[in-house]
């Protein structure tokens, strides 16, 4: 409470200069923090989607090394061009 009242007192005595000085400069660190916030998110979204790409590949390597038994590193090949002509018709 004691501090609340110091940082009162201390924004009354500013000028009103330093006032709008100074909400500008909130207004800008929260433009700033907002951006770097939506940037964090639009990278783990997109890691989220990476991880279920290569869970999708690598399902579909183990079912076509299994039919053709065929290695699994050359069922990756034939699964990740599979994939990409399935994502290329949606």
């Amino acid at each position: 409470m004691e501090k609340q009242l110091s940082l009162d007192k201390f924004y009354k005595k500013m000028t009103r200069e330093k006032k709008f000085e100074k909400m500008r400069e909130n207004q800008e660190n929260g433009r700033r923090m907002q951006t770097e916030l939506k940037e964090k998110i639009k990278i783990s979204l997109q890691e989220q989607d990476d991880q279920k790409e290569s869970d999708v590949i690598a399902n579909l390597a183990e079912n076509i090394a299994q039919r053709k038994k065929i290695p699994v590193i050359d069922a990756i090949v034939e699964a990740q061009e599979q994939y990409s002509t399935q994502r290329q018709k949606k």
